[in-house]
């Protein structure tokens, strides 16, 4: 696998990162289309303090997504032109331009600090530089596995409701009783 949409496998060729200091934080900004995050298992806990974690379903698969914005403006701790929480951010904004994709790693060509001859070396000859490495990539293949095994556990339309739509996918809190860790940040992370 090669290419999905505009994120290229950092297999094909290497990358170099110019940082986002003189970037205008469009990866920051709903309305260019970075509203929603998928999740893995081990991310709630690093985000339900500071963003709502939410349900939706993806061609009748129930996935998990953090809330960065309301799909029209920027992330709330978009200030002054930069991340007002930077260490507190979630693993999708830690790791852009970075995506794992099952056991490919990504990188978006459209953010406009990417390149292929200066700046950073983000990844080379496949690998990613160790600067821009995070634990969330260590067995991603398998913890996403073990998510989707959580999502097949929860899989019925009738423990959710619809509480709300962003960027055209129905967002969905889970209304059964539960004990799980899980679900219990998800619930807490909407108050």
């Amino acid at each position: 696998m090669d290419k999905i949409g505009s994120f290229i496998n950092i297999k094909t060729q290497d990358f170099y990162f110019n940082g986002c200091s003189g970037c205008d934080g469009d990866c920051c900004n709903g309305a260019k289309g970075f509203a929603l995050s998928p999740l893995i298992l081990e991310d709630f806990e690093e985000v339900y303090k500071n963003f709502a974690i939410v349900f939706g379903f993806q061609d009748e698969n129930l996935r998990a997504y953090v809330v960065l914005n309301d799909g029209k403006s920027h992330c709330r701790y978009y200030i002054d032109n930069k991340c007002s929480i930077y260490e507190q951010r979630t693993p999708a904004c830690k790791l852009y331009p970075i995506s794992p994709y099952f056991e490919h790693i990504l990188v978006d060509s459209e953010c406009p600090s990417i390149n292929d001859k200066s700046g950073i070396c983000l990844s080379h000859n496949g690998k990613i530089n160790d600067a821009f490495y995070t634990k969330r990539l260590d067995n991603f293949k398998d913890k996403l596995e073990k998510t989707y095994m959580f999502y097949d556990a929860i899989n019925d339309k009738e423990n959710f409701e619809v509480i709300g739509n962003i960027l055209g996918i129905d967002i969905l809190k889970y209304i059964k009783n539960t004990d799980d860790k899980y679900l219990k940040m998800h619930l807490d992370s909407l108050n």
